[in-house]
């Protein structure tokens, strides 16, 4: 063999002895994780924070809802003025300035039940604000907030007046009776 070719077959190529960069690259790639983790716990307090405000906003208006009384005879009225109160309620909270674009719902009893009356409201949030954690996606938070809704005074009137009177065709107005019921609540 001649020198030259000789020469090419036994040289390799050096290998580093020193670990220079080596730091350099382990802290580049735990901190990439550790910000990552960060902002991932970052973004799901804060969405545990929207949560508990959507819901103390929903539990307001569900409030508003159970108390609401416009002291007419027709009930639906009543029903519907009461809902009308609770939307304000829940609009009068700025919820969109702080992210949340909530979905909110009164649900009387006749529309659930008498034990299940009153208010949901459903938002959404991303799970991560970085979209290689999570994937992007968005997760439905849902508040419900089911008091119930107090009985109408005119409905109170009726029961106490078919109970002292007997007869509930007289408990259909209240220029029938010539006394005034009173129960101290229903």
């Amino acid at each position: 063999m001649t020198p030259i070719m000789e020469d090419f077959l036994v040289r390799q190529t050096p290998i580093l002895r020193d670990e220079k960069g080596q730091s350099a690259l382990e802290f580049i790639l735990t901190f990439a994780f550790a910000l990552g983790v960060t902002f991932l716990f970052i973004n799901q307090s804060l969405n545990l924070t929207a949560g508990y405000l959507n819901h103390y906003v929903n539990f307001m208006a569900s409030r508003a809802y159970l108390v609401h009384d416009a002291g007419n005879n027709v009930y639906e009225n009543n029903i519907n003025y009461a809902r009308d109160r609770a939307q304000e309620v829940f609009r009068r909270f700025p919820l969109k300035e702080l992210g949340i674009d909530a979905d909110f719902q009164v649900v009387t009893r006749n529309e659930g039940s008498a034990l299940f009356s009153g208010t949901t409201s459903t938002f959404k949030k991303s799970l991560s604000s970085l979209p290689i954690i999570g994937g992007g996606e968005k997760a439905t938070l849902l508040s419900e907030s089911f008091l119930g809704k107090e009985p109408l005074r005119f409905t109170c009137f009726q029961m106490i007046c078919a109970a002292m009177t007997g007869n509930t065709q007289k408990c259909q107005t209240t220029s029938n009776l010539d006394i005034v019921p009173y129960d101290n609540g229903c």
